[in-house]
Order: structure tokens, then C-alpha cells, then sequence
């Protein structure tokens, strides 16, 4: 009887597309990890190793074994307990499954697997334990290696190698402190998923190169951990499901076309986010709670679509997009003395900066807001009007180019406005080209356009404030009413 092949169920790629020359429909093959069961050893069709390694506590020396297959639907299962044990196993061929668990502290194993359709499967438990796993061997379109890490404990180091292309690799019920987990996947087809992460000064790494790569991260439990994920290829998807904790720090970079990063509630304090997008079509979305935070996305190339929601204070929100068509949105916002800044350079984008409240428990004073556009037909909206007034925001507008608009509808007291633009059929208008509406007390809006058909049109509701507005250039209008 073949050697079953249980590890991962669900990993299989889904039928071929006729609308795709790739012949590969674009799912993630993954929702559940299913282990390996021990006892389907005994129905492989090739030869079986089962190792039991024990060595006493505080052993200096412990256990020295290698252990290498050379065929096809051969079985190793390794147990190492103890101390200081050391274990390379090595199987060359396909449809081998190997099985490793390592309990105590100081242990080394070294995993490799060389051929098509291996299955792997550690678990650690302990402490400064490390592992280094290979699995090399071409696999596409259903046909692939597949790894399966679990770790509990603190200051273990697990190294994950996937070569030539369709893999899968799953780290799930990460629990503990200062460990280290490291997968690079190469090829076109790979996928890993990390779920249940919990603990404190954990370091993950995920570096993906291929056609279709996908990486996902279920729940991210606790404070300080790093995340780096790096995706160099076409169609890559990056999914961060929740994460809850402080001063943890996630970088991601995706370099190709149609990549996107999508984020589910992302609650704590003095976390840091970036994220580097390269290419057209790209998409980045989080939506945060939590105060001191920082969230810096960069993408370069047409049509990117960039979203943060906030809700907290002290937090710095910034999008940089080059190239024509992109979409920038900072919205449904609530907080006091926030930092935000849009910056695009190019034509026909779009800036979006909205507070949005939906009950009267939540403000939005003291922001700072800077929305910087340099290119032609250009659109940025600015609407800090809610439920409750917004006071005391710094709003800073500035476009440079032909026919940009600005839509801006602010209510509340002591803004300070400063809007310039410079070049011709520029405009500063309200929502939906309506006239722009400014209204509160103790408001000063500065207004300056340079160039020829510029307009401004709006009302100015304020018991005290100033108003200044400078227009150089022929064929300019202002309408302007003062209540």
C-alpha cells in the first residue's frame, strides 16, 4: 500500500482555468493542517525508520544520530528528549513523510527532503532548541511538498527551506518567547500559513518568490514580535487576520503585480506597520485600534488602492503612492493628536482624509493633516464633520498641477487651514462640487492659487476667525460667504 499522504488535507491545488494560460485556479488551498498520524508508518509501501532518543538532564554530551532514505514512500519517525542531541535524517526520493518531535532543551535537528510530494512534520517543546528543514524538488499545479512546525517554548530557532516550487508550509501553535521561525519559498507556486502565534520578542520571517504566493497569519497574540514578509513575484497575497499586543513591528514588502495586503482589526499600542508595495494593482487595508501607533504604506505603480482606519490617539498614518490612478484613504478615524500625511505624485489620484463617528463618545482634536498632490486632475477630500464638533486640526493642503480639486468640509473650533495651489482650473469646492463649507470659531483659512480659471467657492461660518484669500493669475473667481 502507498505511503498515505494525511499531513495537509486541504493543500491541493484546485482545478485548472481556462480563462488563465497558467492553467491554475488562484485560490489559497488552505484552511486546516491535518498532522500526520504515527501509526500510518506501518502502511508505507517502502522502508520505515522509527528513532527514540533519550538523554539525561544536563547532559553535556547527548545523542549523535543520522539516519538517510534513498527511494520512494519511505517512513522516519524521530523522538529526541533530553539535552544536547543532534539529528540530521535525510530522504531522497518522493512520497516520503518524516516525523520529528524534540522535547527538553539545546537540541539540534537537521531535516532534508529532496523530491516531490515529501511531507514533513516537527514539534518542538522546550527551550534553545533548533531545527533546520530543506525540502527541495520541483511541484505545481497540485503536486508539491508540504510542512507542518509547532512550537512551545522560548529561544528556539526553526528554519524552513522550500526550493523549485509548489510548497506549503504551516507554523501553527507558536507559544513562548524570543523564538525564531525562518521560510524562504522559491518557485511558482508556494503558500505559508501561521496560525496561533502567542508570546512575547518572537521573530518571524517569510520570504516567497514565485508566481502565486500567498502568506497568512491567523492570530497574533502579544508584544514586541517581528514580523518580515517579502514576496518578490506575480498575484502575492498577504492576510494578517488579528493581531493584539504592543511594540510589535510587521514590514512587508511585495515587489510584482495584483499583490495585495489585507489586515482584520489590529488593536495595541506602539506598534509599528510598513508596508512596500512595487508594481500595478496593488492594495493595502488596515483598520487599527490603539493609541502611539505607526502605519507607513509606500507603493509605486497606477491604479494602488491604500486604506487606513484608525481609532486612537497619538498615532502617525502615512501613504506615499507614485504613479497615475492611485487611491489614497485615511477614514473613519477618531482620535486627538494624530499625525497624517498623504503624498502622491502623478496623475488623476485620489487623497480622501474623513473622521467618521458613529456615536457621540468620540472626538477627533489636535490632528495634524497634510495632503501633498504634484500632477494633473488630481481629487482631495477632506471632511472632518461628525457627530460631535472637531476642534483644534492642522490641515494642510497643497497641489501642484492642472485641474485638481479639493473638496473640503470641516465644522468645528480653532482650525488652522492652509490650502495652495499652483497651476491652471485648479479648484476648492465642497462635497460633491458644492460649495465649500467651513464653519466654527476661532478658524484661520489661508487660501493661494497661482495660474489661470482658478476657483474657489464656499461659506465661512465662524463667530470670530480669519479668512485670507490670494489668487494670481487671469480668469480666477472667488465667491466667498462670511455668517
Amino acid at each position: 500500500m502507498k505511503l498515505q499522504k494525511s499531513i495537509i488535507t486541504a493543500a491541493v491545488l484546485v482545478a485548472l482555468s481556462a480563462s488563465h494560460s497558467a492553467s491554475a485556479t488562484e485560490k489559497e488551498t488552505k484552511k486546516t493542517a491535518n498532522p500526520i498520524q504515527t501509526q500510518l508508518m506501518a502502511n508505507a509501501a517502502g522502508n520505515v525508520i522509527i528513532l527514540s532518543q533519550t538523554s539525561d538532564t544536563g547532559a553535556v554530551f547527548g545523542n549523535d544520530v543520522t539516519l538517510l532514505q534513498e527511494g520512494d514512500l519511505n517512513g522516519i519517525s524521530a523522538t529526541v528528549n533530553g539535552e544536547n542531541n543532534t539529528t540530521e535524517i535525510a530522504q531522497i526520493g518522493s512520497d516520503n513523510i518524516a516525523i520529528s518531535a524534540s522535547e527538553g532543551k539545546s537540541n539540534t535537528q537537521t531535516i532534508s527532503q529532496d523530491g516531490v510530494n515529501n511531507q514533513l512534520q516537527t514539534t518542538v517543546s522546550g527551550s534553545e532548541n533548533t531545527l533546520t528543514l530543506t525540502q527541495a524538488g520541483e511541484g505545481y499545479l497540485g503536486l508539491g511538498n508540504k510542512s507542518i512546525n509547532t512550537v512551545t517554548g522560548n529561544d528556539n530557532d526553526i528554519t524552513m527551506d522550500q526550493g523549485d516550487g509548489g510548497h506549503w508550509s504551516y507554523n501553527s501553535n507558536l507559544n513562548g518567547n524570543a523564538n525564531t521561525i525562518e521560510t524562504t519559498q522559491t518557485g511558482q507556486w508556494n503558500e505559508t500559513y501561521l496560525d496561533n502565534i502567542v508570546g512575547d520578542e518572537n521573530t518571524i520571517e517569510v520570504e516567497q518568490d514565485g508566481y502565486w504566493n500567498v502568506t497568512q497569519v491567523t492570530d497574533l497574540q502579544g508584544n514586541t514580535n517581528e514580523l518580515d514578509f517579502v514576496q518578490d513575484g506575480d498575484r502575492n497575497k498577504i492576510t494578517i487576520a488579528e493581531v493584539n499586543g504592543d511594540k510589535n513591528e510587521i514590514e512587508i514588502d511585495q515587489d510584482g503585480t495584483y499583490n495585495e495586503v489585507t489586515s482584520n482589526i489590529f488593536k495595541g499600542t506602539d506598534n509599528d506597520v510598513s508596508v512596500n508595495q512595487t508594481g500595478d494593482d496593488n492594495a493595502a487595508t488596515f483598520d487599527v485600534i490603539g493609541d502611539d501607533n505607526t502605519f507607513d504604506f509606500t507603493q509605486a505603480g497606477m491604479e494602488n488602492k491604500a486604506y487606513i482606519g484608525g481609532l486612537g490617539d497619538d498615532n502617525s498614518f502615512a501613504i506615499t503612492q507614485a504613479g497615475n490612478l492611485n487611491e489614497g484613504h485615511i477614514v473613519n478615524f477618531n482620535g486627538d493628536s494624530n499625525d497624517i500625511d498623504v503624498i502622491q505624485a502623478g496623475d488623476e489620484n485620489v487623497a480622501v482624509v474623513q473622521a467618521s463617528a458613529d456615536n457621540n463618545a468620540l472626538t477627533a482634536d489636535n490632528n495634524d493633516i497634510t495632503v501633498n498632490q504634484a500632477g494633473d486632475m488630481n481629487d482631495a477630500v477632506i471632511n472632518m464633520s461628525t457627530i460631535l464638533d472637531s476642534n483644534d486640526n492642522t490641515i494642510n493642503v497643497a497641489q501642484d498641477g492642472d485641474l485638481n480639486a479639493l473638496d473640503i468640509l470641516v465644522e468645528g473650533s480653532g482650525h488652522s487651514i492652509d490650502i495652495a495651489q499652483d497651476g491652471d482650473s485648479n479648484m476648492v469646492t465642497g462635497s460633491n462640487g458644492d460649495a465649500m463649507l467651513i464653519g466654527g470659531a476661532d478658524i484661520t483659512l489661508n487660501i493661494s492659487q497661482t495660474g489661470f480659471g482658478n476657483l474657489v467657492e464656499g461659506s465661512i461660518i465662524s463667530a470670530s476667525g480669519s479668512v485670507s484669500i490670494t489668487q494670481v493669475g487671469d480668469n480666477n473667481s472667488t465667491v466667498i460667504t462670511q455668517q
